[in-house]
């Protein structure tokens, strides 16, 4: 009898001491979205630089989780080295919010082998043609201009990147297009796309296909510079090269860079960070250059498949977007660029010429600030509402606030 009493006391002592560890506050932050609107899978980062004031220093084989419920569980999320130092610098999630709605997530901090295994629905893949197995994570540019070369060299001519909505590519060349991967899943599929043995690309597979036809346009939102003497592409001069950044679960990023492009007498530095994050219709460009005070930053879309290109802006974002028979098969597909701000320029490139052709595009001012721009792309193949050209600019306009929305963050101990 005495055996089984003191087994029941050290059961309820253990008990107690679990009780006791389990309902330790850990420290917290509170995003509140400051929009009337309810916002879907929100991006949210945080600066590591932020997370230490609270905390402290945390450890480089470490990483900081969000719990909803004081470190039983953890919301999908990343920690990323943006800026190539070898320690991560950014943590990245996605929130869903309800109008004004607050959210307060406990700061775990891990070691890296103890971080659940979150599911991957951003993808950046760049290989060897030959050799599908050589991934690159940096490269240097091509300086012909044709496919038929490019493409001995490359799988598909260039990086691909993708979510489980929509995939892009760049012609890895001095053209540096950018073309658009139709999806009909949400597995990530790029490595298995156009292998020397595969089918092609240009036709229906169960994953989808290449949708665009790109020509000497800026195709899906290539960049170009307007100088007094007209559009000047970015791609065929200069030292160009891509730069893996990062692949997570919920963003994948890369840069492309151009260095001592000649133009009006300077050489410009330029490097054109792109970034796909899990769930949009988009990717994101955050385009820098130097010296480039007098010129004006270009990008564009396609319109060898339209001629009619439609606008508008206000409550913090801009857009201009295309909507026609525009894809490779002459399915409905709607393209559209969005910007931060209330007013965005519609311009029209030449049809035909040396340089860059049949093209809407939009110019916007370089500063010492980068610039910011949205591609979006909506193919009635992935889904039907986006055969309407209505619901594509409902669907251009919910992105568009998603964009503009600005979560307020709050720290707590």
């Amino acid at each position: 009898m005495i055996y089984l009493n003191n087994m029941r006391n050290l059961i309820l002592f253990v008990a107690v001491l679990l009780l006791t560890a389990c309902s330790q506050s850990l420290p917290k932050v509170t995003f509140t979205n400051t929009s009337d609107y309810s916002l879907m899978e929100k991006p949210v980062l945080l600066p590591r630089a932020q997370i230490e004031e609270v905390l402290g220093k945390v450890g480089d084989h470490q990483v900081v989780l969000l719990s909803p419920d004081n470190g039983q569980t953890f919301i999908a999320s990343q920690t990323d080295d943006t800026d190539g130092d070898g320690r991560w610098d950014e943590l990245f999630t996605l929130v869903d919010f309800g109008s004004g709605e607050s959210k307060t997530f406990s700061l775990v901090v891990k070691n890296r082998e103890h971080v659940p295994v979150f599911i991957n629905r951003t993808n950046i893949h760049f290989a060897d043609k030959n050799d599908p197995t050589k991934i690159f994570t940096e490269a240097e540019r091509l300086k012909n201009s044709d496919t038929e070369t490019t493409q001995k060299y490359f799988q598909y001519e260039g990086p691909g990147w993708e979510n489980d909505v929509v995939g892009f590519r760049n012609y890895f060349d001095a053209r540096n297009g950018m073309d658009i991967w139709g999806k009909t899943t949400p597995e990530m599929i790029l490595a298995g796309v156009g292998l020397a043995d595969g089918p092609s690309y240009h036709e229906l597979q169960p994953w989808g296909m290449d949708i665009l036809k790109v020509g000497n346009s800026l195709g899906a939102g290539a960049i170009a510079l307007e100088t007094g003497e007209g559009l000047y592409r970015i791609g065929p001069d200069g030292h160009g090269t891509y730069n893996l950044v990062a692949e997570g679960p919920l963003r994948s990023t890369f840069d492309l860079g151009f260095k001592g492009i000649p133009i009006d007498g300077r050489e410009l530095d330029v490097n054109h960070r792109i970034c796909i994050i899990a769930g949009k219709p988009w990717y994101k460009s955050v385009v820098t250059i130097k010296k480039a005070s007098g010129l004006k930053l270009v990008t564009g879309i396609v319109n060898l498949q339209t001629d009619s290109v439609y606008s508008n802006s206000g409550n913090g974002y801009a857009y201009m977007y295309t909507h026609d028979n525009q894809g490779f098969d002459g399915e409905k597909l709607g393209m559209a660029i969005i910007v931060p701000g209330n007013t965005m320029n519609v311009l029209t490139a030449p049809e035909e010429g040396a340089g860059i052709t049949q093209t809407f595009y939009t110019t916007q001012e370089i500063t010492e600030k980068p610039n910011v721009y949205f591609f979006m792309a909506g193919w009635e193949k992935q889904d039907s509402k986006w055969s309407e050209r209505e619901s594509f600019e409902e669907g251009i306009n919910e992105q568009g606030r998603l964009i503009a929305a600005k979560i307020d963050i709050a720290f707590s101990r």
